[in-house]
This record gives structure tokens, C-alpha cells and sequence, in this order.
């Protein structure tokens, strides 16, 4: 164990040593840890009986051990494992950088959540204006569908799919599948922009069961 250390580090140095020479057992008679301790220290150990029960003490407050009486003998209950005291306690500077790191976090979080519902609204907007496009363009009555004619949320998906490649297919897409859909569909890109054109078909394709096969 090196002494070369500044008062809080060597304390909690010796802290460390003692929950570690509790070794696999929970409980352990005071004399026995005491022993053990000194042995796994090292011939350096220049720490008595009764320093070591003051460490004891001092580590009861902290709510590492507890004290506990077996079979009519002074024992020790440890609390804690040997990782949960290891970490170096934070300067207060440390402390008010990690708290204001913590404010901005969660102000930039606040930020994106709100950016994030204002994408969805929109992109709502434009599920519906596809929709209502869709309706306008193709036969109104499904009873009149032949079983190989697509249905809407088969364009939906091919529209998807066509602009998940490139702008270019998806207006072909549209030429040779819904000719009548081009323009309306062609302007809608423009305003709205691949991505967001792509967002709202999706918001189409997660609620596709009010436009089922």
C-alpha cells in the first residue's frame, strides 16, 4: 500500500483494501478482517488494531459495512463491493460542469423533441394531400377492381419504393402507373422536398388498414 498519497486518497485506498479482504464472504468476524487486511497490505502496513477500527466506523457512516454480532462475536456485514468506492469523488468545479452540461443536454433535447413534433404534423399534412390526390385519380368504386388492378396503398408502396431510389423513378413510377397522379404528385415533390415527400408516404404505409388489399 503506498503512503505517498494525499489524505483522501489514502483513505480511500485503505477503504478499498478493507472491502476487498472480505474476499467472497458477506459476513466477517472482526479480528479475521483485521488479519486478513494486514496480509494482503503487505509488510508496509503500518496501520494498528485500533486504526482499523476507526476505518470501520468511519466506513459505517459512509454505509459501506454495518456491524453486526455472530455467534457472540464483533463482525462486520460488508455493504457495498469493492467498485462502488473506487470512483474519485468530484471536485465541486466538476460538479457544476457536469450539472450545467446536464442543463444544456436536456435544453438541446427539448429543442429536437419540438423540431421532431413539427415534422410530424407536416408530414401528416402531406399524407392527407396524397391521399386526397390518390382518391381523385382512382376509381372511385372497389367493387368495380378487377383482383390484379393495384389498390391505393399498393401505389403508396410503389411510390416508396421508387423514391427510396431516386427522384427520377419516382416520377416514372408515377408516368407509367398513375399518369393523372403526375403533376399533382411532381408539384407536392418540389414544395415538400424527397425527404419529406418520403416521411408521409410512410405515415401512409404504418396506417395502411383504412385502405386495405
Amino acid at each position: 500500500m503506498s503512503y505517498g498519497l494525499h489524505a483522501e486518497d489514502l483513505e480511500r485506498e485503505i477503504e478499498i483494501g478493507i472491502v476487498r479482504a472480505f474476499g467472497w464472504a458477506v459476513i466477517e468476524f472482526e479480528a479475521v478482517l483485521f488479519q486478513k487486511f494486514l496480509v494482503m497490505s503487505g509488510p508496509t502496513s503500518l496501520i494498528t488494531e485500533d486504526m482499523f477500527r476507526k476505518y470501520l466506523f468511519n466506513m459505517e457512516a459512509k454505509g459501506y459495512v454495518a456491524p453486526v454480532d455472530f455467534q457472540g462475536k464483533k463482525a462486520w456485514k460488508r455493504l457495498v463491493i469493492e467498485l462502488e468506492i473506487e470512483e474519485t469523488a468530484m471536485t465541486p468545479e466538476e460538479v457544476r460542469e457536469f450539472i450545467a452540461k446536464a442543463q444544456e443536454t436536456s435544453t438541446t433535447k427539448k429543442k429536437r423533441d419540438v423540431s421532431s413534433d413539427r415534422r410530424m404534423k407536416e408530414s401528416k399534412k402531406v399524407a392527407e394531400r396524397i391521399i386526397r390526390t390518390l382518391e381523385q385519380v382512382m376509381p372511385k368504386s372497389k367493387v368495380s377492381k378487377k383482383p390484379w388492378e393495384p389498390t391505393m396503398i399498393s401505389h403508396v408502396e410503389g411510390m416508396h419504393r421508387s423514391l427510396t431510389e431516386s427522384k427520377h423513378e419516382f416520377l416514372q413510377y408515377l408516368k407509367k402507373n398513375i399518369p393523372r397522379a403526375y403533376e399533382p404528385m411532381k408539384k407536392m415533390l418540389n414544395s415538400s422536398g424527397e425527404e419529406m415527400l418520403l416521411l408521409s408516404l410512410r405515415v401512409i404505409e404504418s396506417g395502411q388498414r383504412a385502405y386495405p388489399p
